[in-house]
């Protein structure tokens, strides 16, 4: 029989025979001893304990760990006094060897590698003798059952494994990095809304009707003022500086900061070009004028066209009543005179312009003077035989007396004779007799033409509402634009019995004539057979 490991364990030299004789009182003081040695060994660790029991042979057949394990618990259960007979002693080693330990050498200790308690040790000695007394077994506890589910990460790791330190430094990095980027993009932005780091210098741009914000932006570029034309173009989104900025030809300092930059583009700009002293002479009709303000670099004339056509004027009461949709439907009401515009203006401002004018010119008390000139009128038409319906319809206001003020404007060689000149158009209209009442006017001839002035035979028949000697009456408006003294003498015409007039080249005046025996004989003696 081999020796017990238990006894080498702990250091007994006697080897135990099983089949000596021990009296219970030996028994009994040898498990004393052995609870002594237990209780000495409480304070070792796991790994100490194992070392100190050399337990090297783990057993590898599971099911014979779990008769062990079993027998165990029983016996651990069972509230047992220590045998302390030698028959009581055989049938406790029966017992034993029934539940499993076939042998001694077959029972060997099992500890869990991650865990050891103090109280988880169970020691079995080796199979003795009838009648030796075994040893009471020490309880060991269960096992710690094993949790399932997600492993546990480990103390100290961040995200994805990385240990927080690591990942706090990565992520400071990145904050550091956006923050960074931000700020000099913010730098950068700043710096070009609020101008800074710039030259000084002037620089010119033009805005015309054709621009839009996007080809103002880039126009800005060009010339220096912004670096960003996006960034402009997001600005003047948010402060509505489309609204604000105008046509014009400004002079810009490459230090005005977005905000200068619009304001010095809004029509009350004093950075805006000015084309001063532009004299509209009067009786130019409107494509002259329109096609001057173009030559002077003001306004495109297609664009003033347009407008005079389209655009609303309806805060104009001489326009009350005026065909609007043509290109020309303003003529008589542009006021001649002298004007500064600003250079590449809209075609609403440079219209608007010359309209105030005539509002500001034609007075109060002149327009006081229509119902006088209707009274005067009226007694011609009475003394001619005319019906109170022909009478009716022919009653002026500001519009007809603009009309006849334009005839006036283009047959006049002087203001002096502009109040006779008035009087034979009065004449023609209203105190011709019997026969179709013609005003026979080469300028009217000429306006329907287009500015023709050296008029043939078949130029006299032009098929025009404007020709005077194929259409009875008034001609359907304005021919020109005419002065402050035409509209007077259209106002106060002259009592005459003139009928007809003709130029004399060397006095630069008019010969008039009553009877058309007379006119002839005067062209005679001016202009020869």
């Amino acid at each position: 029989m081999k020796e017990s490991n238990f006894s080498e364990e702990f250091g007994f030299t006697e080897e135990l025979d099983l089949h000596d004789d021990f009296s219970a009182e030996e028994i009994i003081a040898d498990a004393d001893l052995l609870d002594d040695e237990l209780l000495s060994a409480e304070e070792v660790s796991g790994e100490e304990l194992a070392e100190l029991l050399n337990v090297d042979d783990i057993i590898a057949d599971e099911a014979v760990s779990e008769n062990i394990e079993a027998s165990a618990e029983e016996i651990l259960h069972e509230d047992l006094e220590a045998p302390t007979t030698a028959d009581e002693l055989m049938a406790a080693d029966h017992a034993m060897y029934t539940a499993g330990l076939q042998h001694p050498e077959d029972a060997e200790f099992r500890f869990d590698d991650e865990t050891i308690d103090e109280n988880a040790l169970s020691v079995e000695e080796e199979p003795q003798a009838a009648q030796e007394a075994p040893v009471k077994p020490v309880s060991r506890p269960k096992e710690r059952p094993v949790r399932k589910g997600r492993p546990q990460r480990k103390k100290g790791a961040g995200m994805l494994g990385i240990p927080h330190m690591l990942a706090a430094v990565v992520w400071l990095l990145i904050i550091v990095a956006i923050g960074t980027t931000l700020g000099r993009l913010l730098w950068v932005c700043a710096a070009d809304v609020l101008a800074f780091g710039r030259e000084d210098k002037d620089v010119v741009i033009s805005v015309t009707t054709d621009d839009t914000m996007e080809s103002i932006a880039q126009k800005l570029q060009q010339a220096g003022l912004v670096r960003y034309p996006e960034l402009f173009l997001l600005y003047a989104d948010l402060t509505d500086a489309e609204e604000d900025i105008t046509t014009g030809t400004f002079t810009l300092n490459t230090v005005y900061d977005y905000h200068a930059l619009v304001s010095q583009m809004s029509p009350r700009s004093g950075a805006r070009a000015v084309v001063e002293d532009v004299l509209i002479p009067e009786g130019y009709n409107c494509r002259q004028i329109f096609a001057l303000l173009e030559e002077k670099g003001i306004c495109k004339a297609a664009d003033l066209e347009k407008w005079a056509a389209e655009g609303d004027l309806s805060e104009y009461w001489f326009l009350d009543g005026v065909e609007r949709g043509h290109k020309y439907c303003l003529e008589g009401f542009l006021f001649p005179d002298t004007y500064d515009f600003y250079e590449n203006s809209t075609p609403r401002a440079a219209l608007e312009k010359m309209l105030d004018g005539f509002e500001y010119r034609v007075s109060e008390e002149m327009r006081a003077k229509i119902p006088a000139l209707n009274e005067h009128l009226t007694a011609m038409m009475r003394k001619n035989g005319d019906s109170e319906e022909f009478i009716a319809a022919n009653q002026f206001d500001i519009r007809d007396v603009v009309n006849v003020a334009s005839l006036i404007e283009k047959e006049t060689a002087s203001n002096q004779e502009s109040y006779t000149i008035a009087s034979v158009i009065y004449n023609r209209l209203f105190n011709w007799g019997s026969t179709p009442r013609y005003l026979n006017i080469d300028a009217t001839i000429i306006y329907a033409l287009g500015g023709k002035s050296d008029l043939t035979a078949e130029d006299m028949a032009v098929d025009s509402p404007y020709n005077t000697y194929t259409n009875v009456g008034m001609t359907p408006g304005p021919i020109a634009n005419p002065g402050l003294a035409s509209i007077e003498a259209a106002l106060d015409p002259e009592s005459t019995s003139y009928y007809y007039y003709v130029l004399d080249p060397d006095k630069g005046a008019h010969q008039f004539s009553t009877t058309l025996a007379e006119h002839e004989k005067k062209i005679k003696q001016i202009y020869g057979d």
